[in-house]
């Protein structure tokens, strides 16, 4: 796998207080911010989208039309 390298802007106090934490992990702090940037954009890419929860619920829910029901005109345009 290729690598880049990556700069980004923290407060000193941060950096110090990350760094402490890292070590205490027993881990560097570019292998802490790593695990933590892998951890999360695998979960949001597995987390579902309104559009995908109402898609499983359609399924596992089947309308009646499904069954052979068809709307009316009237049925269609209510408001």
């Amino acid at each position: 796998m290729a690598t880049k390298n990556l700069t980004i802007r923290l407060s000193d106090q941060l950096i110090e207080a990350s760094k402490e934490y890292a070590k205490k992990q027993g881990k560097s702090l570019n292998e802490m911010i790593r695990e933590f940037l892998e951890r999360n954009v695998k979960k949001s890419s597995e987390q579902e989208t309104p559009m995908d929860e109402w898609i499983n619920f359609a399924r596992e829910n089947p309308a009646p039309y499904n069954k052979g029901y068809k709307f009316d005109r009237d049925e269609a345009n209510e408001r």
